[in-house]
């Protein structure tokens, strides 16, 4: 038995968030975006530990999407988005740690995002 398409609104801003969190931590660490195989492997990776289950549209949707964001917020002056900051997102078993108040903020920029997108 397979498991039903089952990512509310939350659960796709929070998938949101860690990609566009991997692709900064990743532009951070390397000067480039994550590839089309990091970001599949990133999606399975969140569906996988968190037990969801989205249809490839979707998939597609909120990788593309990951980029798009990504890049705007790299370009905010806010101190959330410096590069000690962006370090600091994930914890030892790569979740994000939403004790970060910047994964609490991208969290928040991608909610907000999907909102106005409906």
């Amino acid at each position: 038995m397979t498991n039903p398409l089952n990512l509310d609104l939350r659960a796709r801003a929070e998938l949101l968030a860690y990609l566009v969190s991997s692709h900064l931590l990743a532009k951070q660490l390397t000067g480039e975006w994550l590839s089309h195989g990091h970001v599949v492997e990133s999606t399975t990776l969140w569906l996988n530990t968190n037990g969801g289950n989205a249809d490839i549209l979707e998939r597609v949707m909120l990788s593309s999407r990951a980029l798009e964001l990504a890049r705007q917020l790299e370009t905010e002056p806010l101190p959330v988005f410096s590069r000690q900051m962006i370090c600091t997102l994930f914890c030892e078993n790569l979740r994000l740690d939403f004790r970060s108040e910047t994964a609490r903020t991208i969290y928040q920029h991608c909610l907000t995002y999907l909102v106005g997108t409906r």
